[in-house]
């Protein structure tokens, strides 16, 4: 799927410098729209919770101040966005762009962060979540993301990344969910210096082996070759330590490939790429 339009959702929670530069640098790369989405909770929805016992004018100095500290917030990711912009010579332009190059755009809302990016997530090519991501439980918005816009997902590791993508690793299980994240993944792929499928199961057990996928991309003129890693001490950590040792940066998995009960019960390789990745990793459901 070519990338064409990549949205970026921000909220006060995230420190918004590190990923701005690596959404950036995937604009430059792909020549595509960065749609950068600037989430504001309403004050008046913790109105409830934070201001029980106190009168009517002190609620509404609460609530002044946390419009105040919102706004705030928001500007500062906005200049970070126009500076690092002007830098690389990206403009920023309204929402509906009449380029076709390169470009970024800003925009903001008000209101639940999951319900706004299930929808607006739904016309882009990539969404970007800022990680490392809490997983106990995970934030609404994640699974927002991945189960409620049909687009993948990178999580982007608090470093910027300077390099994403020349060799990548493909988490590989068979599952209809990996196949899909392969599919989405294409135009990395085909640009990638070396890809390397890693399997933590024996092919003898797998519907569909990882030699199998090696033929697959070759029809797309992907060569890949096949790493055999082990389970030990989780799946999620033997992928990232198995990428850290032959150099991959970008992991290629599907999300969530087990029901949400026995993620809950389990813990699950999602789960733990969420929380520990250090490396972009591109997830699709």
């Amino acid at each position: 799927m070519p990338v064409k339009v990549i949205l970026l959702p921000l909220s006060e929670a995230d420190e918004p410098g590190p990923v701005l530069e690596t959404a950036l640098g995937l604009a430059q790369r792909f020549q595509a729209h960065l749609s950068v989405l600037y989430v504001l909770r309403n004050p008046r929805n913790l109105l409830p919770y934070a201001s029980l016992g106190l009168t009517k004018h002190m609620r509404e100095a609460v609530l002044e101040a946390a419009q105040q500290n919102a706004g705030a917030q928001s500007t500062q990711a906005r200049e970070l966005l126009e500076k690092y912009s002007a830098e690389i010579g990206i403009p920023i332009v309204p929402r509906r762009p009449a380029t076709t190059g390169v470009s970024a755009s800003w925009q903001e809302s008000t209101g639940q962060e999951d319900t706004i990016l299930s929808l607006r997530g739904r016309l882009s090519d990539l969404i970007l979540l800022p990680g490392p991501i809490p997983v106990s439980p995970p934030p609404a918005f994640v699974e927002a993301a991945l189960k409620s816009t049909g687009r993948p997902v990178m999580i982007v590791p608090p470093k910027p990344a300077a390099v994403i993508g020349s060799h990548i690793g493909i988490g590989w299980n068979g599952s209809a969910e990996a196949a899909r994240a392969v599919g989405a993944a294409m135009a990395y792929l085909k640009t990638a210096e070396s890809v390397t499928i890693l399997t933590c199961r024996s092919p003898d057990d797998m519907d569909l082996p990882p030699d199998e996928l090696v033929d697959y991309l070759a029809w797309h003129g992907v060569a890949a070759d096949v790493k055999m890693v082990g389970r030990e001490p989780s799946v999620g950590a033997a992928l990232l330590n198995a990428s850290g040792d032959i150099g991959v940066n970008l992991l290629v998995v599907g999300g969530y490939s087990r029901s949400r009960l026995r993620e809950l019960v389990l813990g699950g390789v999602t789960a733990h790429l969420l929380h520990a990745a250090e490396i972009p990793v591109f997830m699709m459901h």
